[in-house]
């Protein structure tokens, strides 16, 4: 069972005027790791209340309006006030990485009406179980609307549409690469549609949905650019992006770094990042500063980073026996972001071997591109060195000079020093 549920007791002949509102007017407990969002008090009343009453149909119809955007956005909270429609409702917010959902609960107080939601939670879910627990509820206030009789309402055609989608594998995939660039697919323009089957000519999965989703806020002028550069990366394929020993390392530490059902992108991202240096180092702490350091291990004397179009930090393309990156130049004071994004770029090669072609872009909580963070700041700044630092009394901006990263790479890094072991803790057994 989850532990994300809405609770929904129907109320007979309610009070409202519209028929909709009438028939689902229920009794609501909204429960995320078991805690219920829907207590709250009033100054009416000296003891909390345990559930909401009020129609359940706004939330269902806002559910379905946005389905899309929920789960092909990345990189994007979506509460659940804006479907309030004039009734108090407890704030509650969505985040779906491409894996892992993630639920959270706020307190939160209204002024009109005066009242206060007391419980705050959070809950990590798969995105399928998240599917079925949202959609779940959407058919539950549909049967409703049914069972009393009430005319075909919107949310009843729009669902109907989103339930079609779901269960065409190709339609599906269109639509959350719509929900990508947050565009409705129902509604979507032809040079919208043009540019998304562009993209699907080169990306799979959710190497395209983290594409869309890192040029959304973009105009269409540079974002054609960063295909049209994307389409000649993977084209172009030589020694100034070849990493000849990448392909034999994955090989190497495949089963040490095969993803657990459930796990987080960072886990993932630690674990794989630990392997690789045990395979092409023999001290832990070997700083591993310049792109020249990192291509050295990796057997590419030749490798240098090339002009990009804004949008992506690189380009990743694969097939049976290589690995290519190609690296956006950065500018010289910015080398340990170069730097960065390379060791990215890696981690997404090692981690998700069976993709043909990727980007490493500037979202954070999107699965691929969190994964590849991990891997990036256990790979350049190795926890243990970090905190052997910190007990010598090295400040964190000396520490991250040392390791050529950011100050918050190393702040990170100590601040997640439980979860990297608990990460990796397979790795020495």
């Amino acid at each position: 069972m989850t532990d994300v549920r809405f609770l929904t007791e129907w109320i007979v002949d309610g009070p409202n005027a519209s028929a909709e509102e009438r028939a689902t007017l229920c009794d609501l407990q909204i429960f995320v790791d078991d805690k219920n969002l829907c207590i709250h008090s009033d100054p009416s009343s000296s003891e909390p209340f345990d559930h909401l009453t009020i129609p359940a149909i706004h939330i269902a119809e806002g559910l379905a309006t946005d389905w899309w955007s929920i789960f092909g956005g990345r990189d994007r909270h979506h509460s659940i006030l804006p479907y309030r429609m004039g009734f108090a409702i407890p704030k509650l917010r969505f985040t779906f990485d491409g894996s892992m959902f993630e639920v959270v609960g706020s307190k939160y107080s209204y002024e009109n009406p005066n009242l206060q939601f007391l419980q705050a939670a959070r809950e990590s879910l798969p995105g399928e179980s998240a599917e079925s627990v949202l959609a779940d509820y959407i058919v539950r206030v549909l049967g409703r609307l049914a069972g009393e009789e009430v005319p075909e309402s919107e949310v009843a055609v729009r669902w109907s549409r989103v339930a079609r989608s779901r269960s065409d594998p190709d339609e599906r995939a269109f639509c959350e690469a719509a929900g990508a660039l947050g565009i409705d697919p129902y509604l979507i323009s032809d040079d919208d549609v043009r540019f998304i089957e562009h993209a699907s000519n080169l990306f799979d999965g959710e190497a395209l949905i983290e594409f869309l989703a890192g040029i959304r806020q973009q105009e269409g002028t540079r974002s054609r650019q960063l295909l049209a550069w994307v389409r000649e990366s993977g084209a172009r394929l030589g020694d100034t992006s070849r990493l000849p020993d990448l392909t034999a390392i994955a090989e190497q530490i495949g089963a040490m770094v095969a993803p657990n059902p459930g796990e987080r992108s960072w886990a993932l991202g630690y674990r794989a990042a630990r392997a690789v240096r045990a395979v092409i180092t023999t001290d832990r702490g070997e700083r591993l500063t310049s792109t020249e350091a990192i291509a050295a291990k990796l057997d590419a004397a030749n490798f240098a980073p090339v002009p990009g179009s804004a949008g992506a930090l690189a380009v990743v393309s694969r097939d049976a026996e290589q690995v290519h990156v190609h690296l956006r130049r950065h500018l010289k004071s910015q080398l340990h972001l170069q730097n960065f994004a390379f060791a990215r770029a890696i981690g997404d090669a090692i981690c998700f071997r069976d993709t043909p072609l990727s980007v490493v872009n500037r979202l954070h909580r999107a699965h691929r591109q969190a994964t590849g963070r991990a891997f990036a700041a256990e790979f350049l700044a190795p926890v243990d060195s970090v905190l052997d630092m910190v007990e010598d009394g090295r400040d964190p901006i000396e520490i991250a000079q040392s390791f050529n990263v950011s100050r918050r790479v190393v702040l990170l890094q100590i601040w997640n020093q439980d979860r990297i072991r608990q990460s990796c803790a397979a790795l020495a057994a």
